[in-house]
């Protein structure tokens, strides 16, 4: 099954040049690093405002604030409202930017215990950027009871002008099902329409949604959870056309409208639970999808120890794949990072936050920093020298620990080079009898096939070289790694921040150079801090043994 969609991918790829294989697709690099605790508080949001500004909003107890990044740091929390003295908590908050400058904030009024008040969707302005606010005003109003509630307010801009406000709504919607409600103001905010039923699917809850305008005139699209897809929830997108904005009615379960996020490559089994999706569009036009996910966690059904992952989408919000993890934590299986969004930060960075818990400390709401890479290129090197510095960066890992590598690559008439600089403030030799992987060092593989493979095959390649001197050299025969006598060269120097590792792969040894297709390559960043525990970091978004998820490499001239 599997062969039979990559071949479908693959071949989508060649007759439309739209869609991508999974050999391009953009890969996110997460510097462990970078990671940052912003304060206390749940359910965070990230917004690069018009002046350049980084803003943050976010609950903690009865009222949502906002927070602004200075040059010295994060400065000090503003109080948009609070539910204090009102009995009630609000939570749920989201900001939005509007084409006039001023800042839309709307959050979820939640009632306390026992109050007899109702659940309520409410916003408020603010001409400054945040630092004051205008009096809170209620956009919608619900139930009493929890089951007939209402959830998880988040407002776009079209260039139209039209603002459109989404929450998951429960109230009056029979049986414990959930649907997903729209409000337009056609006046920059100051009235509102009656709701709109979005989407919904009979049996089920559609939710927390979240709203992009697509470039190119390809629609609006949700993304939004959905628990009658497959099992537990799962992200799926709704999709409108710009003429028709919502207009032909509720996309029901069976619409076309309604697909499922995930790229057939990256289906979830049905008892993964992944949910609270996250949508942005990237300058690029990619898009990228976050959602906390349990695959992998115990137990993987519920949110209990979900992860925050992020895919890698194409212009139309389509087949997510290349997953990546923002807050790994790999040695730590009961931590949890929840309410996770995106925002971009750069030409080639992005942001993550999410409300983390399960940690023994720096538990609240988090930032990691990403850097954005494509599709490889090796660098002709006519005369033979090299100097790696001028060398663009190629590939990044160095999420999960505090030892991170930053790889270049380039080619000349007879070998193609690859350089790793890994940054290690604790080198590690493992014990007499160990394996090569549990010392401190790096894996290069290579696909010259480049057939999207499921599985190890002939002409695909594999070294590993690392600090205690060890280099070895392996090839692929009758589907398993085997010794390879193939006059690869590896060298390593050491510096006062790491090591470096070149290596040098001669093109007769690999059947030749490859044409304009390039081929596809992995990597793997072995790290072992004298703990007893070794880290086996892979390249973002691949997996070692599914070649197919590798990364296209070309040869520049």
């Amino acid at each position: 099954m599997i062969k039979s969609i990559l071949a479908a991918v693959l071949c989508m790829a060649a007759q439309t040049g739209t869609a991508q294989t999974y050999y391009d697709k953009i890969r996110i690099g997460w510097d462990f690093r970078k990671q940052e605790l912003v304060c206390g508080g749940v359910y965070s949001r990230l917004k690069v405002l018009s002046d350049g500004t980084l803003a943050c909003v976010y609950s903690a107890g009865p009222g949502v604030y906002i927070r602004h990044k200075g040059e010295d740091g994060w400065e000090a929390p503003v109080l948009v409202a609070t539910g204090a003295g009102e009995r009630y908590n609000y939570t749920n908050a989201e900001l939005t930017e509007l084409a006039d400058g001023r800042l839309l904030y709307a959050w979820n009024a939640r009632p306390q215990a026992d109050s007899g008040l109702p659940y309520k969707i409410m916003l408020c302005y603010s001409a400054d950027k945040g630092l004051t606010w205008g009096e809170p005003q209620t956009l919608f109003t619900a139930g009493v009871d929890f089951e007939e509630g209402c959830w998880e307010p988040v407002a776009m801009q079209l260039p139209s002008g039209e603002i459109q406000l989404f929450f998951a709504n429960e109230y009056q919607v029979t049986d414990k099902q959930q649907h997903i409600a729209m409000m337009r103001s056609q006046d920059n905010g100051a009235t509102w329409q009656r709701p709109e039923t979005v989407c919904f699917r009979a049996g089920s809850r559609d939710g927390m949604p979240v709203p992009v305008c697509l470039q190119h005139h390809k629609g609006l699209a949700l993304a939004i959870e959905d628990n009658g897809l497959n099992g537990a929830f799962k992200p799926v997108i709704i999709h409108t056309a710009v003429e028709d904005n919502w207009r032909s009615g509720t996309v029901l379960a069976d619409s076309p409208r309604r697909w499922s996020a995930m790229a057939q490559t990256d289906t979830l089994p049905a008892a993964v639970y992944a949910g609270a999706p996250y949508l942005i569009q990237l300058s690029s036009g990619e898009t990228l999808l976050s959602f906390q996910s349990g695959e992998g966690r115990k137990p993987q059904g519920t949110l209990d120890h979900s992860l925050m992952q992020v895919y890698a989408g194409n212009g139309e919000a389509r087949d997510f794949c290349c997953r990546s993890t923002p807050f790994p934590f790999p040695r730590n299986a009961h931590a949890r990072t929840l309410w996770c969004a995106l925002v971009q930060t750069g030409d080639d960075e992005v942001m993550a936050t999410a409300s983390v818990s399960g940690l023994k400390t720096g538990n609240g709401i988090r930032t990691s920093t990403g850097r954005i890479y494509r599709p490889m290129e090796s660098v002709h090197a006519q005369d033979g020298s090299v100097s790696w510095t001028s060398v663009s960066e190629g590939m990044f890992i160095g999420a999960e620990s505090q030892a991170q590598v930053r790889i270049r690559s380039v080619w000349n008439a007879d070998s193609l080079y690859f350089h790793f600089q890994v940054e290690d403030s604790c080198l590690c030799v493992a014990a007499p009898g160990c394996l090569p992987e549990a010392s401190d060092g790096v894996e290069l593989y290579i696909d010259r096939t480049m057939k999207g493979r499921e599985s190890l095959s002939k002409g695909m390649f594999r070294v590993l070289a690392n600090v205690a001197g060890t280099v070895r050299s392996q090839c692929v025969a009758d589907g398993k790694w085997t010794r390879w006598d193939d006059g690869v060269r590896a060298d390593v120097s050491f510096s006062a921040t790491g090591y470096a590792v070149s290596v040098a792969v001669p093109w007769k040894k690999i059947k030749g150079k490859p044409g304009e297709e390039g081929l596809a390559v992995c990597f793997r960043l072995n790290n072992n801090d004298a703990d007893r525990y070794v880290w086996h970091e892979d390249m973002p978004g691949a997996q070692p043994d599914k070649p197919y998820t590798w990364l296209r490499c070309t040869l520049s001239e």
